[in-house]
């Protein structure tokens, strides 16, 4: 990545890398929780289950295909990554979702090389500082991190 100094330049090839490790940290989350952590389409049975990837090689026809196919009777649940935490009961995994989508956004600001604008700007921010609060988050869980044990006053 560019120097952190004053005034250096930051290349897309920069802002694309740090927004991957935005979204490793997301994934992370999403691992923890059961959920995939793969960039990609998925569906699960409606009545609950593991999502199952669509696929990177099916053609958006052959997709929307296999979402039109529901003739046996089963139904399905078909999202995107970034949505797959989104009605999560669990804080932490909504946020990694939000989080995803925001990404996503941006990612595809990059793409367009469109003119960032203020709002713009503004959600980099955002996104920023609920990385650090979900990195924050996400580290209380980690495996060989200590756990908090709450005592009452006399056992201290």
């Amino acid at each position: 990545m560019a120097d952190d100094k004053p005034g250096a330049a930051v290349s897309a090839h920069d802002l694309v890398e740090l927004l991957t490790a935005i979204e490793t940290t997301a994934g992370t989350v999403y691992g923890r929780h059961g959920l995939p952590q793969r960039p990609g389409h998925y569906r699960r049975r409606a009545d609950g289950g593991a999502w199952e990837a669509l696929g990177d090689t099916l053609s958006p026809a052959e997709k929307w295909a296999l979402i039109e196919a529901g003739a046996d009777g089963e139904r399905w649940r078909y999202c995107a990554y970034e949505g797959l935490g989104a009605h999560s009961d669990i804080p932490a995994v909504r946020q990694a979702s939000a989080i995803l989508a925001a990404c996503q956004g941006l990612r595809q600001r990059l793409a367009d090389r469109a003119i960032i604008s203020a709002q713009d700007l503004a959600d980099s921010i955002r996104l920023g500082e609920a990385w650090r609060r979900l990195a924050e988050n996400a580290s209380f869980g980690e495996p060989g991190a200590a756990a908090l044990h709450f005592l009452p006053p006399d056992e201290s």
